[in-house]
């Protein structure tokens, strides 16, 4: 039996000083360039923080979907589960006194929570002055995050009065920050968009209601796309996806209802891109309500296996069945 042995970490080198703001920008270049330009960073550092805030919530084992479910300790992890994220997501070298290393400049990872309208506090020790950090934050109610980096020289911290001196940026530290994004797209949580109709799904307690709440989900959410970690914090199963298909799920319950739970099978593209709706990814859905489509009807439609139009569901509309989809 072969053992699979995974990659190791780039080697930490000879540490580089940080002499100036310009040294952050060079890192900051190099952060585009490992990402593949800077809109990808944008794209991967939210996606960083997606996972991130999931991890928080853990919702397989809670059912949590948001902030203001978790205890005063599990928010505070989520500055830890960030930095974990974003050197898994990016594959930095250690740092010497600071999470990683990048150009040999020692650089540091925070997070702090925030809503809109609040200042930002990173509580930043007396170990990482005359390094660099990537400070940042996110509004996962509003959906936007950003994120800086500084150089955390002498005089940008302000006096830490707590026993391990820690301390927010002052304002010649906040002056100083060189953006990555500021207020850039969230990838949505789910459930927080329609936070009153998420808690209508998941007031069907206990394991042995996972499809229960599936079904509810594919009924309050129709026509938007689920994400693999929506559907698993529902059905609190690491199988999740499993109670959205055929053979029991709700492919097979809610057919009757005229539910079409599109994923990403290929039996689904023509329809995906017939009625203009996003691509669902691997464990990803759209529960959808489809009905016969008529001639004259000025909906956009697309075609099952027997040559019969269909097009999505009127507000108010009934129907019974659904459409064999060509394979």
């Amino acid at each position: 039996m072969l053992l699979q042995l995974q990659p190791l970490r780039p080697v930490t080198v000879a540490r580089q000083a940080v002499t100036s703001d310009d040294d952050v920008v060079a890192v900051k270049h190099e952060l585009e360039r490992l990402a593949g330009g800077s809109d990808r960073l944008v794209a991967r550092l939210g996606q960083v923080l997606r996972r991130a805030l999931d991890r928080s919530y853990d919702g397989l084992a809670t059912g949590r979907f948001h902030l203001a479910q978790l205890s005063k300790t599990e928010k505070a992890h989520t500055g830890s589960l960030f930095e974990i994220e974003l050197q898994n997501e990016f594959d930095f070298a250690d740092g010497h006194d600071t999470d990683y290393q990048i150009l040999g400049m020692d650089v540091d990872a925070k997070y702090t929570h925030s809503r809109r309208g609040s200042s930002p506090a990173w509580m930043i020790g007396p170990e990482i002055e005359g390094n660099i950090a990537l400070v940042a934050t996110a509004d996962d109610y509003s959906s936007v995050w950003s994120a800086w980096l500084v150089w955390v020289s002498a005089g940008r911290r302000n006096v830490g009065d707590n026993r391990d001196a820690k301390a927010n940026l002052n304002q010649a530290g906040r002056d100083a920050r060189i953006p990555i994004a500021v207020n850039a797209p969230l990838p949505p949580n789910d459930l927080l968009q329609w936070p009153a109709e998420a808690y209508e799904v998941m007031k069907f307690q206990g394991f042995r209601q996972g499809q229960k709440r599936v079904l509810e989900l594919c009924r309050r959410f129709e026509g938007n796309l689920l994400s693999r970690t929506t559907v698993v914090t529902v059905a609190r199963q690491l199988d999740g996806p499993k109670r959205m298909r055929e053979s029991g799920g709700a492919r097979t319950l809610l057919a009757g209802e005229g539910f079409l739970v599109i994923g990403h099978e290929s039996c689904y593209h023509a329809v995906v891109k017939a009625l203009g709706l996003p691509s669902p990814g691997r464990g990803e859905f759209i529960p959808l309500r489809v009905a016969p489509a008529a001639a004259e009807d000025p909906e956009p439609s697309f075609e099952d296996a027997h040559g019969n139009r269909w097009r999505r569901a009127r507000r108010g509309e009934r129907c019974t069945c659904v459409p064999t989809l060509p394979a």
